[in-house]
């Protein structure tokens, strides 16, 4: 009687076992409790998209603190340089002024180049066509590796950039270059854009909305909200991710650009990770759009524990207003 309730005794341990999720089994780093420090000494102005947007403008070729130097030299702590990619319209200044600086003063290796110039205008950016850009991406990450002598990369981008980063380390990088594609309320796939192209469509006039977009010197754009145009169709036929890459996408609910908003989703291949990310499932009082979302303190530390996955911090929620919405 005995031995069979030690049977049974066993059974009941084995089958309790065999219920742990595979998450908890794989025995992730302990989280920090104390969450990473945002603070970056003498940062005090183009703390958000707006007052970032007015200084890019007046300055063109200014670099967040920390971006672009050139002296710099991965550490054993960081071993991977950060690459940050810009969208549609936007500037290395008005899109990273948040993040960049908390990047750098972490200890990273950062670097982001103004690509896709079609305007003529220094502060409009990433307008070319998007395979074009894609290649003129390349050459910069080449330029990154060659200098720093680093073997890996870590690659961040945001809009039209996050789909350009994906596209590079799926479809151009060597293979093994990339670890992490890092994408921000990126258009992973084709966009309405405010759902102007949805209902352009509906009522007869897609073709004028496309129309004024080329007009806008934003064929990038206007790819964008077709689902046949060929960037796409190369990016995403073949399935979207690719072997030995950590792929993060993170969306907002409140993103009036990239809509709808699961688009900057995508679906885990063989060999990859995906973490899709809903920033209001992390911390619901962010209501950053789809400007505001590389300057939310909520977002920057999603990023800090994604790039360095072994040492996790908690995260600190903040509140971040759309458009106003800053790192400081």
């Amino acid at each position: 009687m005995r031995a069979r309730r030690h049977r049974i005794a066993a059974f009941i341990a084995l089958a309790a076992l065999m219920t742990i999720s595979p998450r908890a089994a794989m025995s992730e780093p302990p989280e920090n409790p104390v969450p990473r420090n945002l603070d970056v000494p003498g940062l005090e102005s183009g703390t958000n998209w707006l007052t970032a947007l007015a200084t890019s403008f007046d300055s063109p070729d200014i670099d967040p603190v920390g971006v672009n130097d050139w002296r710099c030299r991965p550490s054993a702590a960081h071993p991977e340089p950060v690459i940050l990619v810009h969208g549609t319209w936007q500037h290395v200044y008005n899109t990273w002024n948040g993040l960049a600086p908390v990047l750098a003063a972490h200890g990273y290796c950062v670097f982001a180049p103004n690509y896709g110039n079609t305007t003529g205008k220094p502060g409009l950016n990433a307008t070319a066509d998007l395979v074009a850009s894609a290649h003129e991406i390349a050459t910069f990450v080449a330029q990154v590796r060659r200098i720093t002598g680093a073997e890996h990369v870590a690659l961040i981008g945001h809009s039209q950039g996050g789909a350009q980063i994906r596209y590079y380390a799926n479809l151009l990088a060597p293979k093994g270059e990339v670890t992490k594609v890092i994408a921000l309320v990126a258009s992973n796939h084709p966009t309405s854009v405010l759902h102007l192209t949805v209902i352009g469509e509906k009522l007869g006039f897609k073709d004028f909305v496309l129309e004024q977009f080329e007009r806008a010197k934003m064929p990038g754009a206007a790819q964008q909200a077709m689902a046949e145009a060929p960037f796409y169709v190369t990016l995403n036929g073949q399935g979207e991710t690719r072997p030995g890459i950590a792929y993060t996408n993170i969306a907002t609910r409140f993103d009036e650009l990239v809509t709808p908003w699961r688009a900057a989703f995508i679906e885990q291949g063989p060999g990859a990770t995906v973490d899709n990310i809903v920033l209001q499932d992390v911390c619901r009082m962010d209501w950053s759009d789809h400007a505001a979302v590389t300057f939310s303190r909520n977002v920057i530390q999603i990023v800090l524990n994604k790039l360095d996955p072994e040492h996790p911090h908690k995260i600190k929620c903040y509140w971040q207003a759309p458009l106003f919405g800053g790192a400081r």
